[in-house]
C-alpha cells in the first residue's frame, strides 16, 4: 500500500503537485500526463531524492520517520541516467549490493536477462544511452523493494531490452508481489502487462483513468 497525505510540491511560487489524500494498493501502474505536469518530480519524491511537503508512506514506512528503511523499500530508475565517468558497471553493482542486500544469484539473473555482462567491466563514459538505461534498470531491480518506480523506462531500449523489462516486471510481481509505477509517453501494450492500471497527472493531482 502506497499512501499520500497532504503531499505538495512547489518550485518557487509555482505549485506543481497537490495530493490531499490517495491510497494505491499493490499493483502495476502506468502514470500518464502531459509534459510539465510533474511525473518525474513525483517519482523522484517517491524515491526520496526530492523534498516535498506532506507525508508519503509505503507498507507502513514513512519517508521522514524511517528514511533508511523506506529507501531500501524503493527501487528507482531515472529517465536519462547519468553516472560518474570514472566508474565501471562493476563499481555500481557493488555499491548497490552493499545497500540492497540482494538474495543469492539475483544480480546474475538480472545481468543475464538484460544482457549487460560484456559492458560491466568498462567505464560508464564509454557506454551508449541504451547501455546506461539497461544498467539503471538492473540497479532498480536489485534487492527486495516493495515498489519499483521507472521513469520513461522504454526510451533508448532496443526490442530485446523492452521484452526483458516486461518479463522482469511480471516475474517480480508474480513471485514477490512487488508494485510498479511506470511513467511513459510510449504505449505499453496491454498484452505485455495485462494487469496494468492507468493513472493520470492532471490539475496538480493524480486521477484514476
Amino acid at each position: 500500500m502506497l499512501q499520500f497525505t497532504d503531499v505538495q510540491k512547489s518550485y518557487g511560487t509555482k505549485k506543481l503537485l497537490d495530493i490531499p489524500s490517495l491510497k494505491l494498493p499493490g499493483g502495476i501502474y502506468w502514470l500518464q500526463g502531459a509534459n510539465g505536469t510533474g511525473k518525474t518530480s513525483l517519482l523522484r519524491m517517491l524515491a526520496g531524492i526530492l523534498p516535498f511537503d506532506g507525508s508519503i508512506q509505503l507498507q507502513g514506512l514513512e519517508l521522514r520517520k524511517d528514511p533508511v528503511a523506506y529507501r531500501r523499500s524503493i527501487g528507482w530508475a531515472d529517465a536519462e541516467p547519468i553516472y560518474p565517468d570514472f566508474l565501471t558497471g562493476e563499481n555500481l553493482l557493488n555499491f548497490y549490493r552493499d545497500i540492497q542486500k540482494p538474495r543469492p544469484g539475483q544480480v546474475d539473473e538480472l545481468i543475464d536477462c538484460l544482457r549487460v555482462s560484456p559492458w560491466l567491466g568498462s567505464k560508464t563514459a564509454t557506454w551508449s544511452a541504451g547501455m546506461c538505461k539497461k544498467v539503471s534498470l538492473l540497479l532498480a531491480f536489485i534487492g527486495d523493494a516493495a515498489l519499483i518506480t521507472l521513469d520513461e523506462p522504454l526510451v533508448t531500449l532496443d526490442v530485446q531490452g523492452v521484452t526483458a523489462l516486461y518479463t522482469l516486471i511480471l516475474d517480480r510481481r508474480r513471485q514477490y508481489g512487488t508494485s510498479f509505477i511506470l511513467s511513459s509517453h510510449q504505449d505499453i501494450p496491454e498484452q505485455a502487462l495485462s494487469t496494468i492500471q492507468r493513472l493520470m497527472l492532471v490539475n496538480q493531482s493524480i486521477k484514476w483513468v
